[in-house]
């Protein structure tokens, strides 16, 4: 959850219309629920109504050969109550541009991850070899 939490961009897997699709969205973290906004009546809202989605964020170095990936997987659900909006409004934002009023909570059931780390020694010959 730390991982999570030290982020604000993180991709969402959904399925629409059977198909799979992957969306990068701003986002907080409140203890194990995951918060995002979109737009309402949109193709993330339509795919996030009290279904079970994945929720993914990494951090590679730029050559590839280290870094971290988190993976949540859990229930989605859209928030409706005033309360719970505001609640998240003002730490929340969208860089997908204004009209992104459908706040979506995932609740955390599963979490995985894993390190990715260069196995290269000192001298520049593959350990593995």
């Amino acid at each position: 959850m730390r991982r999570l939490a030290g982020h604000s961009v993180g991709r969402i897997a959904v399925t629409s219309r059977a198909l799979p699709v992957i969306v990068p969205v701003n986002y907080v973290l409140t203890g194990r629920t995951i918060l995002f906004r979109t737009e309402p009546g949109g193709m993330l809202a339509a795919a996030t109504q009290n279904t079970v989605v994945a929720f993914e964020v990494d951090e590679l170095a730029a050559d590839g050969r280290s870094g971290w990936s988190v993976l949540a997987v859990g229930i989605a659900q859209h928030l409706e109550s005033g309360c719970d909006v505001r609640a998240v409004e003002t730490a929340l934002t969208s860089a997908a541009g204004p009209g992104r009023n459908q706040f979506v909570s995932i609740a955390v059931g599963q979490l995985s991850g894993r390190t990715v780390h260069d196995d290269i020694t000192a001298d520049g010959v593959d350990a593995a070899c």
